[in-house]
This record gives C-alpha cells, structure tokens and sequence, in this order.
C-alpha cells in the first residue's frame, strides 16, 4: 500500500495543484468566441429533438460544417439541466474535467512512457495543466479544445503502448481506433493523430494492426464524413445564412480566412506567404503564449491569448504578441524545443514525434491564426522542452526552467483572481461579456420576436432570445441586399462605428455606449 500511494502521490499533488485554479476562475461568460456559441446551440439541437442542424437560421435542415463529438458531449449537459444560461458552469465542467484528466494522462505519459523522472514528469504536467490558454478556453468558453486535448493525448498514450505490449497489440489498436476516431469527430484537425498513429505502426511494421486501426477509424468516423458532403450546404443557404459553418474545410481552404467567404479567395502563388506567416506564428508567438503569456499581456487578460495572439485575425480586431522582445523569447523556446525534439528523435521516433510535426504542417497550410492549433500539442511541447533541457544529472535547468515557468503562470493566474475578486471591471473578458449580455437582454426584450437578425454572433443571439438569425459578416453591403436575405435587424455586438447612410436609410434602436463611435448597435432597415 506504501509502495502504490508512493507511486500516486505525485499524480495527486499535479490534480490538487490544478483544480483550485480551474475553479477560482469559472466565470459565467459563453459565447465570446463565437464558435463556442455555436457548439451549445447544436448541443441544445440534439437535445431538443431538432436533429444536428442550424436552428438559429429562418430556413431549415441546414447541416454545419462542424463535427458532432463535442456539441454531442454538450448535450447530455443540456438533458441534465436544459435551462440556458443557467447551465453554462455545467457545460463547462465538461472541459474543467478534460484537464484533469490532461494533466494526470500526461504525468503517465511523460513518466511511464517517456521515462522521464517522477519529479520532472509531475513539473511538467503542473505546468501543462497551469496553461493559461486552457484554463482560460475552459472557464470563459465552451470551447473544444480541452476535451480534444484528452482525446488526442489518449490516442497517442495508447498507440504507444500497443507497440510496448505485444500481447495486447490488436486489442489496444482498436481502442486507439475508437479513439482516434472520436477525436475526429470533436475537431476534424484530428485527422492529423490519425494518420500519425497508422504511420507509426507502418514504421514498426505492424501491417495488420496499422490495417485494423485504419478500418476501424473508417467504420466509426466515416459515415459523418459522407454524410455531411452528401448533405452540404446548398450555395443559397451559404448565401443567405454566410458565416463559417455553411462551408466545407475544402472550401475554407482556398479563402483568404478560414470561414469568411468575404476575405476573398487565394491561388496556390499565394500558399507560401500563408506558410510563412504561419511559420512566424507558430514559432514567434505561439510558443511564447504557451509558457510565459504573462509577458505578452497583463494578469487580467490571462488567456485571452487563445483570442488575439496573432496580426490582424478578421475585419474588427487586430492581435497582439507583435513586439520584438516578446517574440525573442518565443523562438528562444523554439528553438530550445526543436532541440528536444531533434535529441529524441535520435533516440527512438514514437507516435508523438510523428503526431507533431503533420499537427504543424496541417497549421502552417491553414488559413487561420495558429495559437488554437498549437496549443493541443502543449503536451508534447513540454516534453521536447525537458528533453532540450536534460543535459546531464548533476545540472537541474529542467527542473528550475519547470519552476520558472510554472511560477510565472501561477503569478499570472493569482494575479487575474485577485483583480476578479477586487475590481472586476478591470478583467476584459468580463466586461467584454457584461456589455454584450446588455445588449442581448434589450434585444430580447424589445425586437420583434418573429423578424429576421443578422448579427455578429448569430447563435448566441439565438440562444438568448429565441430569434432567428443569419450571419453579419460585413457591413458594407446595401440594406437592401441584408433585406433579400429576409432580414430586417442588424446587430453588430463588437465594437465597430455606425455604418455610413450611404449603404442606405436605416432606425438607430440600441447603441452599448453613445458617446462611444465604436460601441455595438443594433439598427432596424425594414
């Protein structure tokens, strides 16, 4: 018993380290990001009965371009307590969970398949589940990225021991399978794990388990995959309803931002431009967001990285994470990273060292800022980041550079819970959310309740007051083209000036701020 608590304990102290966090900072905040939005609205579809489409738009039967694991996961939430928003910190406790679970599977991973030392693996596990990015996306938002996190983590701890038990190989691959291909269908980047595992048993030579991992990834996976392109948005409902999920990834694609048909459309010429932005991304910022964001912005924006660490990301917001000095520190990490990466790549090639690098090639080509993409592989970076670090025994720079990167995320995360309880107004986040929360009660308590809105945040907007909507993805076009689309409400709910007369006559109902030319409003065209 001695010898097994032993063993546990340091799993237990990684758990009790990272729950008075998570818990410290849950907030009542959904819909911010917009795609968070749109995982409760489907969540809330499935529950009610309404079948996995957009029940927010004034025409029906349109399937979204989102998989279905997490809005599915969501749902049960919503069969346990259906009132909106009353079961926000339900639906949140789905991804609170998640990283427990995150940083417990990676304790094991880090000690028991990467034979990293008991004290280095716990660091390393405090400082991935201490992530500012995933305790904000899960607290703030009902984001998918923590539960993929799990997912794929369980994927590749899995793969890996099927190749160490030979006894338990078919057995373990078709769990890896049903996994990996669960982790399809809560992000269809999981495609990137799936491929790294079928690869890794190829490089094994493990031909049968490699053929069943890949069949039973179709059998499970599959069916969403035919039928969401047999089912795909017409190119009247794309029109019509716009936004993101009314288009394919093969269609988002080619856009010059993922999801904006508006942002125009780019040729092959243009794909090395986007890698190496990318590229910069990645290296210049994304790392530097994972281990020490608190350099990057102030207590009180902790997480908000996951938003706005990048150049400009869309037609109302420019990122940060630009400074010289900031991004110094980012690719030293890099650099430090792709060392330990390189030195265990001379050791042996497992699945992660696979995993990694087709996650990032998959980001660089994808039109979209970087930093999400990243941080699902915080796991594997804090690996390389030891392993860059491990010189030799009797030099501690893993563990100090552990402890100084842990003890810069507890400063940033006790600076933003103190500032939480002593002025609140001061938390961006929160108050983003409190003039947006504003904003929605006077829509539902005095827009028509049978018109049209066309709006930033059409599920939110939709959750909250029942309104049907389509999406506001500019505001340059003529009423009379938003009026075609049968709208008759314009809500613009982030800060952007009124629109100029000149697209045509329109009401002033609602402005968060009238001093303010660049408050959010709501105007009536009809």
């Amino acid at each position: 018993m001695t010898k097994q608590l032993t063993r546990a304990m340091p799993a237990l102290i990684v758990v009790l380290v990272i729950i008075p966090i998570y818990l410290s900072r849950l907030d009542h905040v959904v819909g911010m990001v917009v795609d968070d939005a749109w995982y409760v609205l489907l969540a809330k579809a499935l529950a009610d009965g309404h079948g996995y489409e957009l029940i927010n738009a004034p025409m029906s039967g349109i399937l979204p371009g989102y998989p279905p694991g997490f809005p599915a996961l969501l749902s049960v939430i919503f069969q346990i307590r259906p009132e909106f928003p009353a079961n926000v910190w339900l639906l949140k406790s789905v991804s609170i969970a998640a990283m427990l679970g995150v940083a417990v599977l990676s304790y094991w991973y880090f000690h028991r398949q990467r034979q990293l030392p008991r004290h280095l693996a716990a660091l390393a596990a405090i400082g991935v589940g201490a992530t500012p990015a995933f305790v904000f996306l899960a607290t703030s938002t009902v984001m998918s990225e923590c539960v993929f996190t799990l997912a794929q983590l369980g994927v590749v701890v899995v793969a890996h021991r099927a190749i160490a038990e030979p006894n338990e190989r078919t057995r373990l691959a078709v769990v890896a399978a049903v996994l990996g291909a669960a982790t399809v269908l809560i992000r269809s980047v999981g495609v990137g794990v799936v491929a790294a595992v079928f690869l890794y048993f190829l490089k094994e030579r493990q031909w049968k388990h490699a053929s069943t991992f890949a069949v039973v990834v179709a059998l499970i996976a599959g069916p969403w995959l035919l039928y969401s392109r047999a089912h795909a948005p017409t190119v009247e409902d794309q029109q019509i309803h716009r936004g993101s999920l009314v288009h394919g990834y093969g269609e988002q694609f080619w856009m010059r931002w993922a999801g904006s048909a508006t942002s125009g459309r780019v040729t092959a010429r243009d794909l090395p431009d986007r890698i190496a932005t990318n590229l910069v991304d990645i290296s210049g910022r994304s790392v530097g967001g994972i281990f020490a964001p608190v350099l990057l912005r102030p207590p009180e924006e902790s997480g908000e990285e996951v938003v706005s660490l990048a150049g400009r990301v869309s037609w109302t917001f420019v990122g940060i994470g630009g400074l010289p000095a900031n991004m110094a520190v980012s690719l030293l990490l890099s650099a430090l990273i792709v060392w330990g990466f390189i030195r265990t790549v001379r050791e042996r090639v497992t699945v992660a060292e696979i995993l990694v690098p087709v996650s990032l090639v998959i980001t660089v080509l994808w039109p979209f800022w970087s930093f999400r993409f990243v941080v699902p592989l915080t796991p594997f970076l804090y690996l390389y980041f030891v392993k860059g670090l491990t010189v030799s025994p009797r030099l501690p720079l893993a563990r100090v550079a552990l402890l100084t990167v842990i003890g810069l995320n507890l400063y940033d995360h006790a600076g933003y819970v103190s500032t939480l309880r002593s002025e609140p107004q001061r938390i961006d986040w929160l108050a983003k959310f409190s003039e947006l929360e504003t904003s929605l009660d006077w829509m539902k308590a005095h827009l028509n309740e049978d018109a049209v809105v066309a709006a930033t945040n059409p599920a939110l907007v939709h959750l909250w007051t029942g309104q049907k909507t389509i999406t506001l993805d500019r505001v340059t076009e003529p009423w009379s083209a938003w009026r075609d689309r049968g709208a008759r409400y314009i809500a613009c709910l982030v800060p952007h000036e009124l629109p100029s007369a000149s697209r045509g006559p329109y009401r002033l109902l609602y402005t968060s701020a009238s001093e303010d030319p660049t408050a959010f409003w709501i105007i009536d065209i009809d």
